[in-house]
């Protein structure tokens, strides 16, 4: 029998590494939350669009039908000097909402600054002080991988924060 709680999937978009985590936020303590499961969709990177973004959406739609996320927090593009690269990722992030979308998963989409305050009390936190926090704040020691699904923890932890009244708007809508 499962735990009664809130799981939400955090994503980090790239045009050819999407980070994801999916956590699980008990009723007992929704302060501190279980890693289900992370890591990252990986793209090669010469893979020509649409064929890294069918990818992108397959792994994902595994992901989200395996684990059951109720709410999605997805971080929003950030301002790029590179605009092809933002254009990329941006395709990106396009597919990962569709997917959420047609799953009817709810999505918030805090900025990367939102992200890094959140998890680390500093907008301007580098990605080792990111995961200094996540280790310090959510007690995950041992992670492994690419910086990306690091990222993603913190993206589903802010996430949380940020779901006021979809709770309420669930609770409603599945009694109609």
């Amino acid at each position: 029998m499962e735990a009664k709680g809130l799981r939400i999937i955090g994503i980090d978009p790239g045009s050819h590494r999407v980070g994801y985590a999916v956590l699980d936020f008990p009723d007992s303590n929704r302060s501190k939350p279980n890693l289900i499961i992370y890591g990252t969709i990986e793209v090669p990177p010469k893979t020509p669009s649409p064929d890294n973004l069918i990818q992108i959406k397959t792994e994902l739609d595994q992901i989200i039908n395996e684990f059951k996320p109720e709410f999605g927090s997805v971080e929003e593009l950030f301002f790029v000097t590179n605009v092809t690269t933002g254009m990329r990722v941006s395709e990106s992030r396009g597919v990962i909402l569709l997917s959420l979308g047609e799953n009817n998963i709810p999505v918030v989409q805090p900025t990367a600054t939102q992200v890094k305050k959140g998890i680390s009390a500093n907008g301007n936190a580098n990605k080792k002080e990111v995961r200094a926090a996540i280790k310090m704040i959510l007690g995950f020691h041992d992670l492994k991988g690419h910086d990306d699904s690091w990222d993603a923890i913190a993206v589903a932890f802010v996430g949380k924060s940020l779901l006021h009244g979809f709770g309420q708007l669930k609770i409603k809508s599945s009694k109609t």
